[in-house]
C-alpha cells in the first residue's frame, strides 16, 4: 500500500527532529489537512453566525448526519445505525441505561482483566446504582483464549445481564473475537457490548453482521481526529425506534427538533440516543482524518496494518531481553512488551531519549503501535535495533 505519511504531521522532539511516532493508539498523527477543516468552521461561524446551522454553505445541523457515510465502513455498520457525538464514557453511561435493566435473576456483566479505567468505573457505576454491588465479574485471565471467554459466558448463564469488552485491550493489544463473544452471550440471552476504542480504524470490523448489540469509541487514536475528538456510537438495527431510557434534544427527530416539543420524538436510528450538538470544529478535524481512509482500499490497509505488526513483532522475538504480552494472531497494530532488564523504566526512558515515541503503562508493560497510515517499516527496524542495543543492567 502506498504510504499516505505526507498527508500527516509527525510530532516533532524539537524544531529540527520528528519522533519515530508510534503512539498512534493514544493519540493519532495530525492529518496536515486538519487545520483547514477546522478553520472552515471558524469562517462559517465568523460570517453566518447562528446562520450557520441551516444555511445552505455549513448546515451544521446535520454535519454528524452526514460524516456517518464516511465512517460507518470503519466499524462495519450502516449509517443509520451509528451516531458521532459525545464522548466514548459518555456514550456508554447513555447506553448501559438503556440496555442494563438488571433482575435479580439476571443482574451481572462480565468485562476483560483489568478493563480501562473509565470502563470499569462506567459498569461499576450502573451496577451500584441498580443495588448489584458486584454485578461487575473480570476474567480471570489478562490474555485469554476464545474458549476460555465463551466458557465463562456459559458458566454465568442465565445471571448474565451483559457482556462488555474492549474490541482490543488497551493494555495487551488482544483483538477479541467479537463475532463468537457476542454469539455466546445471546445464547445465555445476555446482550453483548463493544468498546472499539483501540479497534476502530486499526483492525477490519463488521459489528453489525456480528450482531453487536450496541458499541462505542473514541476518534482520537487511530481515527487520528485530535485530542478529546468527538466520539461515536453504535446501535444494532433491531433497537431502532426505541425511546432511550435518558433522552436529549438532540437526539429528537429533525424534522420536530426545532418545533420545541415538551414530548420527545425520538430520532429513528442509532441517533436517537444523541443528547447534545457535537461541535463543527472537533467535526471538521474528524472529516478530514475520514477524508484520508476513504483513498485506501479499507482490507488491504488491515492487512498492512497486521504486517507492520507482525514485522516489530518478529524483531522483538528475537531479543532474549524482551517478553511479548500481545498474542500472535489476535492483534492490530499494537505490540505490548516487556523488558526483562534490571531497571525498564529507565530502559524506556533511554528509547524516548532516542528519539522514539511509545508509552509505558503501570506496571512494567510498553506499548509501540506502528500505523501504516504515517509509519515506515525502517522506522519499525530502528526501533528493533534499539532494543537490542539497551543495557540489561
Amino acid at each position: 500500500m502506498k504510504s499516505l505519511r505526507s498527508l500527516f504531521s509527525i510530532p516533532r522532539r524539537d524544531k529540527s527532529t520528528e519522533w519515530v511516532y508510534f503512539c498512534g493508539h493514544s493519540l493519532g498523527a495530525q492529518p496536515k489537512a486538519a487545520p483547514s477543516y477546522v478553520r472552515r468552521a471558524l469562517e462559517e461561524w465568523s460570517w453566518e453566525g447562528v446562520g450557520a446551522y441551516f444555511s445552505e454553505r455549513a448546515h451544521w445541523v446535520d454535519y454528524a448526519d452526514r460524516l456517518r457515510d464516511k465512517l460507518a465502513p470503519l466499524v462495519g455498520a450502516s449509517s443509520a445505525s451509528i451516531a458521532i457525538a459525545h464522548t466514548l464514557t459518555t456514550n456508554l453511561h447513555l447506553l448501559l441505561a438503556h440496555f442494563y435493566r438488571p433482575t435479580s435473576e439476571r443482574y451481572l456483566i462480565l468485562t476483560e482483566k483489568n478493563p480501562f479505567p473509565s470502563d470499569a468505573y462506567a459498569l461499576k457505576s450502573w451496577a451500584e446504582y441498580h443495588g448489584y454491588p458486584d454485578a461487575v465479574v473480570e476474567l480471570s485471565e489478562l490474555i485469554p483464549t476464545t474458549e476460555k471467554v465463551v466458557e465463562e459466558i456459559y458458566r454465568l448463564g442465565e445471571r448474565l445481564a451483559g457482556v462488555w469488552m474492549s474490541g482490543v485491550h488497551y493494555l495487551t493489544g488482544q483483538f477479541f473475537d467479537i463475532q463468537k463473544v457476542t454469539q455466546a452471550a445471546h445464547a445465555v440471552g445476555a446482550w453483548a457490548g463493544w468498546d472499539l476504542a483501540h479497534a476502530v480504524g486499526n483492525v477490519a470490523l463488521e459489528i453489525e453482521a456480528w450482531q453487536v448489540d450496541f458499541a462505542v469509541w473514541c476518534s482520537y487514536k487511530y481515527l487520528n481526529a485530535g485530542p478529546g475528538a468527538v466520539g461515536g456510537l453504535y446501535i444494532h438495527p433491531k433497537y431502532h425506534g426505541e425511546k432511550p431510557r435518558l433522552a436529549g434534544w438532540w437526539g429528537n427527530r429533525l424534522e420536530t427538533r426545532f418545533l420545541m416539543r415538551s414530548d420527545f420524538d425520538p430520532a429513528p436510528d442509532a441517533r436517537a440516543w444523541v443528547h447534545s450538538n457535537p461541535s463543527p470544529l472537533l467535526l471538521g478535524a474528524l472529516e478530514a482524518s475520514l477524508d484520508i481512509f476513504a483513498q485506501v482500499e479499507l482490507p488491504a490497509y488491515f492487512q498492512e496494518v497486521r504486517y507492520f505488526h507482525q514485522r516489530l513483532r518478529a524483531g522483538l522475538e528475537r531479543l532474549p531481553h524482551v517478553e511479548i504480552l500481545t498474542p500472535k494472531e489476535e492483534h492490530g497494530a499494537q505490540v505490548s512488551f516487556r523488558l526483562r532488564v534490571a531497571q525498564p523504566r529507565t530502559a524506556f526512558e533511554q528509547l524516548l531519549v532516542q528519539g522514539f515515541c511509545v508509552d509505558w503503562r503501570e506496571p512494567n508493560v510498553i506499548r509501540a503501535a506502528p500505523v501504516p497510515l504515517y509509519n515506515l517499516p525502517e522506522e519499525i527496524d530502528a526501533f528493533i535495533q534499539a532494543v537490542a542495543t539497551l543495557p540489561l543492567e
